[in-house]
């Protein structure tokens, strides 16, 4: 909560990886009511937040987090082999 407290952006996937991790604590101990008082104060202390609250959210209700692919899928997708590229313009000259 200290990133969060501190308005910190750029730290956020961070806290929202720490607080996952404290979701999972608290369930693992049975403690789902203190669980619940931290979420609701959250909500109340960081509404204005919505970088950090649409991840929170997500955590809360135990959606999926997106996850964005390594730089090296992205590239392979955006830019092809050039054993491909030859080929690919091979295939249109004929």
């Amino acid at each position: 909560m200290r990133i969060v407290n501190a308005g910190k952006s750029r730290y956020y996937d961070a806290a929202l990886d720490h607080i996952e991790h404290a979701r999972k604590c608290y369930s693992k101990a049975g403690l789902d009511t203190d669980w619940q008082a931290v979420v609701a104060d959250v909500r109340k202390r960081h509404f204005r937040k919505k970088g950090f609250m649409d991840g929170f959210e997500d955590i809360v209700t135990g959606a999926p987090r997106r996850v964005e692919p390594p730089f090296l899928e992205r590239a392979k997708v955006r830019w092809p082999r050039r054993s491909d590229r030859n080929t690919d313009e091979k295939d249109q000259k004929t």
